[in-house]
């Protein structure tokens, strides 16, 4: 068994194409309602719109803070890389690696 983790987003091209530029992983799929992001031929992460599809348990856009409550870890055998990406993308970095 694996898993494969989803979530809901504004805006899955956009957050598609930051996950793969920071994992350095690809699209699985494509499009602006729907995205697997795939590293060595497994989906390590699903990407959904908010509103596509009438997933009515996904969650509400509408209640914040919403994303609290989830973390996101991936593990990687380029650590180095993601990290010095991560700065290039110049995202918040709320405790630097050891």
């Amino acid at each position: 068994m694996h898993t494969q983790p989803l979530i809901a987003v504004h805006d899955v091209q956009l957050s598609s194409q930051w996950y793969q530029a920071i994992l350095g992983c690809e699209s699985g799929h494509g499009g602006s309602e729907y995205e697997r992001i795939v590293c060595q031929g497994r989906i390590i992460l699903q990407i959904h719109h908010w509103d596509a599809h009438d997933h009515s348990h996904m969650g509400n856009q509408n209640l914040k803070p919403y994303g609290n409550g989830v973390i996101l870890w991936f593990q990687t055998d380029d650590f180095d890389g993601v990290v010095e990406r991560a700065k290039i993308l110049n995202a918040k970095v709320l405790e630097m690696p050891k």
